[in-house]
């Protein structure tokens, strides 16, 4: 559910990450003659009052599966080198790839787990700056015909963005947060995904941390702690916010021509406005298959899917040893595989371990995530074999990691061993 954030970085030692093996940093902002970079205004310099002119902040900037580390150098302002980490946690989550799938809360505390382990970075010392939250549906009708038929966000019309990273989308901007509408299949299979189902995302962008800070969010642990099941609320007021025209009801009605004009509303006086909006609303809500009731549920559903459980880290593999309620109502049907992390709701009451049954469920629906199953748990003597034998290899091997992990984690670690990752 959480996609981008950024962050500073506080209580850090910038050499300790300049110093990592898994970040290469560049120098940015600088000349290759060393000298600084002004700051442009349609082409001039900028200066401040007393004359002097403003130039970029040096800094150095480092990749690792879709986040940017930044470390900016001293200034007037600032006497100590600080430190900023932003990108997609749900990319990361795809070694950087992409975020159509899936990505709930036990999968964002694995990530979190494994930027504690590799970089050192704990959630408390994340003070957020922008945050991204979003949900990937399988809508009832073509993604591409539900964007069309999003007219406006409130009184906001929507506007076409295109960006390399995230290809075609919708958005309105707001004062202190963005609203984003995607068609992931066709952006994802544009770059060369194999995906079988429609998947639209929608997707809330806070530029600003004023309303998240009134709810008692300033850090990613408050984050956390905070129950993103709470924020549903933001993706559907969102959802319902945005004015939506059926083409399917309005056509033939005396209206048809007028309601999905954007330029028509735009140029309605507010009290117009409203009036056709309620006239609008009252046309869709007699479709029996109405699609934007029908994504909203999807909304709803999704958020309790995705925030169902979260999960301690088992010190010795980043795997689930203990399952823990996020909310008082816990969905006991979501279960989750105890060594590769994934969900196996789909096998039998008292499966703990993803077996034939979940391997052909995401042989079927999700091939990527297969192939990485596959890699990481067939040996390379099967490579040859029919997919049948290899089903039955992956599920044998994931039984025997299991087992390994239990004797070593018994002769290892001690019943009160502290976690690997500390709220």
């Amino acid at each position: 559910m959480i996609d981008f954030l950024k962050y500073e970085l506080i209580n850090s030692n910038p050499k300790e990450l300049e110093g990592n093996s898994l970040l290469y940093f560049v120098l940015r902002n600088v000349t290759e003659n060393g000298e600084l970079i002004p700051i442009l205004n349609n082409g001039k310099k900028t200066f401040y009052k007393d004359g002097r002119t403003k130039y970029l902040t040096i800094h150095k900037s480092a990749f690792y599966r879709g986040l940017e580390f930044k470390i900016y150098e001293t200034t007037e302002i600032t006497n100590y080198r600080r430190v900023t980490v932003e990108g997609s946690l749900h990319k990361y989550w795809n070694k950087g790839a992409h975020n159509f799938n899936d990505f709930g809360i036990n999968e964002i505390i694995i990530v979190l787990a494994d930027l504690k382990k590799k970089f050192d970075i704990l959630t408390f010392n994340c003070v957020l700056i922008q945050l991204e939250i979003g949900v990937n549906i399988v809508p009832p009708i073509k993604t591409k015909n539900l964007i069309k038929a999003s007219i406006m966000h409130k009184t906001k019309p929507f506007k076409w963005v295109y960006t390399q990273d995230e290809g075609n989308y919708i958005q309105v901007k707001n004062q202190r947060h963005f609203i984003k509408l995607y068609d992931k299949k066709t952006h994802y299979t544009n770059k060369g995904f194999k995906i079988d189902n429609e998947i639209m995302r929608i997707e809330k962008k806070w530029c600003k941390m004023v309303e998240l800070n009134d709810k008692g969010i300033y850090t990613l642990n408050d984050l956390i702690k905070h129950d993103l099941s709470t924020l549903k609320s933001d993706l559907l007021r969102l959802w319902q916010e945005v004015l939506y025209c059926d083409l399917e009801m309005i056509k033939a009605t005396k209206n048809d021509n007028k309601y999905n004009n954007v330029n028509w509303w735009s140029e309605l006086n507010y009290e117009n406005f409203k009036y056709h909006r309620s006239q609008l609303n009252k046309l869709i809500d007699l479709n029996p298959n109405n699609p934007k009731k029908i994504v909203s549920n999807l909304i709803d559903l999704k958020v309790d899917f995705l925030n169902m459980q979260t999960t301690e880290i088992n010190p010795l593999h980043i795997l689930l040893k203990t399952v823990v309620s996020t909310s008082t109502e816990t969905d006991k049907n979501r279960r989750i595989c105890l060594v590769t992390g994934l969900n196996i709701s789909m096998q039998k009451t008292d499966s703990i371990l993803l077996s034939h049954t979940g391997l052909n469920y995401y042989y079927k629906t999700d091939k990527k995530k297969y192939k990485e199953i596959r890699a990481r748990y067939l040996s390379r003597l099967w490579n040859n074999a029919d997919h049948k034998t290899q089903i039955k290899e992956i599920a044998h091997n994931i039984r025997n990691a299991h087992s390994n992990g239990r004797i070593k984690q018994t002769a290892l670690y001690s019943e009160n061993q502290q976690r690997l990752f500390n709220w």
